[in-house]
């Protein structure tokens, strides 16, 4: 159980909470949801007693474990250098999930959980948490789908999403709908000796919303800036239809950094849209803002993101790109994730 009574926290001369009262009882699953830096990860820090209030209370009945984004653990038979992130979280989130202590007694705090993960490990994340009905879980994250399908309750930090608004304005130029403007042709592309990906071929049409997902996060990188950034290939080749006017948004590390692209994408007037991870380092309200803006938008958007609901928000067809060629499909992303004969070509492909 967890228990905040009228707390304040200020650091220097900024409040970060001011009176916020809050109670989880066992077994809740709690979403902690707000705008960049309303103070999502200091709460799960206040909870874990990372942080003192400066007045208030915090009362925890329970063992607290933290699973975040920065993992140091002992990990005997391999070292965490040799880990992908999503192997470290993982890890980690069974290492806190299988000690001794009893299961109504634990409170587990998750900082974006889902960064990282593919859609099967999101999945196979939502069952364990279902699956644990006397867990008790707080957990600060903009995935909404995967909110959606663990939490009982959300808390909302900061000031409502309403005024956020994002525009992207489209050429001029406008190409007709339908009408092919990229071809792609037997694309390969080799780091260290080892293909990322190989016989990609695919041809896209104006006003087509082209979401890139799967396992192969190299693969769907390099092919996003093959396509936005021109970067060389080994082998195939990529055509563009004559006066299509490209827009590339490459993938940032800070919110600042997306922010600052989204507004370049606005100015660039441009019908063809090519996003690597847009929504990596938007808070929600940011994020449901550039939805809007890109279902509005009459222009051909080619992306790549691991936000579930954004994708299924936005995108027309999809392309799972494996090491071992493409599945491609006109449907939208649920649609692609449950169906039984794409995802056993999916599977094909990735354990040929």
């Amino acid at each position: 159980m967890i228990e905040i009574k009228n707390l304040t926290l200020q650091l220097g001369t900024r409040k970060i909470f001011d009176g916020l009262n809050f109670r989880a009882e066992v077994g809740d699953k709690i979403g902690i949801i707000g705008g960049e830096g309303c103070g999502k990860s200091t709460l799960l820090d206040l909870i874990a007693d990372r942080v003192l209030p400066t007045e208030g209370m915090v009362h925890i009945d329970g063992k607290v474990v933290t699973v975040n984004r920065d993992i140091y653990a002992d990990f005997s038979e391999i070292s965490l250098a040799e880990m992908s992130a999503a192997e470290k979280f993982k890890r980690a989130l069974t290492t806190a999930l299988d000690d001794k202590s009893a299961a109504d007694e634990k409170i587990l705090l998750l900082d974006e959980p889902t960064k990282n993960l593919d859609s099967d490990d999101v999945d196979r994340l939502i069952d364990l948490l279902k699956s644990k009905p006397f867990l008790t879980v707080v957990v600060a994250s903009n995935d909404r789908y995967f909110l959606k399908r663990v939490c009982n309750r959300t808390l909302t930090l900061g000031a409502s999403d309403g005024d956020e608004s994002i525009v992207i304005s489209e050429s001029e130029n406008k190409i007709q709908s339908g009408e092919p403007i990229l071809n792609v042709e037997k694309l390969a592309k080799v780091v260290d000796g080892e293909p990322v990906f190989q016989r990609v071929s695919f041809t896209v049409r104006a006003g087509q919303k082209v979401a890139l997902v799967g396992k192969n996060e190299i693969g769907k990188s390099k092919l996003i800036k093959v396509l936005g950034a021109d970067i060389p290939i080994n082998k195939g080749k990529v055509t563009f239809a004559e006066g299509v006017l490209r827009a590339y948004m490459p993938r940032v590390v800070s919110s600042a950094a997306a922010k600052t692209e989204l507004f370049k994408l606005k100015s660039r007037g441009a019908d063809l849209l090519i996003m690597d991870n847009p929504t990596s380092c938007l808070d929600l309200p940011t994020i449901k803002a550039l939805e809007r803006a890109l279902i509005e938008f009459d222009g051909t958007v080619i992306f790549a993101d691991s936000d579930r609901e954004f994708i299924q928000a936005i995108a027309n067809r999809i392309i799972d790109v494996t090491p071992d060629g493409i599945v491609d499909r006109l449907s939208t992303y649920d649609e692609f994730l449950s169906n039984y004969s794409v995802r056993r070509m999916v599977a094909e492909k990735y354990f040929s």
